[in-house]
């Protein structure tokens, strides 16, 4: 977690409030150097429960702290989880009682998205972030029954699978999560959902913030690709295909008129489609059509330019595939 002191202190209390009568428990923060309240709130809480520890991750970067944290546990089990989210109140207890019943390797729940402020602009992202439409068939933001995925959020871990695949990839400041549960796989090791783990996550408010936040996510996919030679699915590429073919036809139409028809053609396809799910989304969250309509645009074009630009900056950026350096009872809870 890095600049977290308006969210750390919720997330806190979402896993105390249900943990409170399991003392062999282990509540390890992670911190980015914070600049702001995030380390002061910690402490008060730490003073007041000694199951909270206060780690520094002077890197700053995702994947690091969440090695520090899992060096840091003793436990069987290991939560690694959002500080920018809330949990309900058996959450451990669900997490517990489905990698148990199922042998599974990794197990997490279904992601409900609010707005980290309850504004229009802030519903209208949370409901494009939560729909088919917006983020293709990320299972873990869409409802279903439990079965196997390919990955979860925020879930538990046996302490043996960082054991035998190793941690969390320290090059990739995005999709680390998303790498590992595909090393797990590839392991042979089983990943499941389930809809009794329930969380909620809290989006980004305004356009710009999406657009920043979409920008390095897909900014990250083909530096992921190359790096580690896999890992990711074809969906995470949709918004660069689509951007790409946005461009080419566009030039295309600038020397050859007729494309234009086409260009106007694959316009309105998309128009099409996301005016049909935005109106179908509102309907069903109560949020603005056009504010939803507008939200996908800003999703899925920073996310395909954020693509494009990562494959360009590829060869400037990761010049060559360096290794890995990550190598490969008590609950830890690392936030």
């Amino acid at each position: 977690m890095r600049n977290e002191e308006g969210f750390v202190g919720k997330c806190l209390d979402s896993f105390l409030c249900h943990t409170s009568e399991h003392q062999d428990i282990e509540v390890l923060c992670v911190d980015g150097m914070s600049t702001d309240r995030t380390c002061e709130i910690i402490r008060q809480y730490a003073a007041q429960d000694k199951r909270i520890r206060l780690i520094e991750n002077p890197r700053k970067i995702t994947p690091a702290g969440m090695n520090l944290g899992i060096a840091h546990s003793t436990g069987e089990f290991i939560v690694v989880a959002s500080c920018h989210a809330e949990y309900e109140p058996d959450y451990l207890d669900n997490c517990l009682e489905v990698i148990n019943r199922t042998k599974a390797d990794h197990v997490g729940g279904y992601m409900t998205t609010l707005s980290e402020k309850d504004t229009r602009i802030g519903r209208a992202i949370a409901a494009a972030t939560s729909s088919a439409f917006g983020v293709g068939n990320s299972m873990f933001r869409l409802r279903g029954p439990e079965r196997e995925a390919d990955t979860v959020p925020f879930g538990m871990y046996r302490r043996g699978v960082f054991e035998k695949i190793g941690l969390y990839d320290e090059r990739l400041a995005r999709n680390q999560d998303i790498e590992l549960n595909s090393r797990l796989r590839k392991a042979g090791g089983l990943i499941i959902i389930s809809p009794e783990i329930k969380s909620i996550y809290y989006n980004r408010a305004t356009f710009r913030g999406l657009w920043q936040q979409s920008f390095n996510n897909g900014l990250w996919n083909p530096y992921t690709a190359w790096l580690t030679g896999g890992g990711l699915s074809l969906r995470h590429f949709i918004p660069l295909f689509f951007v790409v073919g946005l461009l080419t036809l566009s030039l295309g139409a600038f020397f050859w008129p007729p494309v234009k028809w086409v260009f106007l053609s694959y316009i309105s396809v998309y128009l099409f489609s996301a005016c049909f799910f935005a109106i179908k989304h509102s309907l069903r969250t109560k949020a603005s059509a056009i504010l939803v309509l507008w939200s996908y645009v800003v999703l899925h074009t920073a996310y395909g330019l954020g693509s494009l630009w990562g494959v360009i900056t590829i060869p400037f950026k990761f010049p060559h595939r360096d290794k890995n350096i990550s190598g490969k009872g008590r609950v830890n809870v690392t936030n």
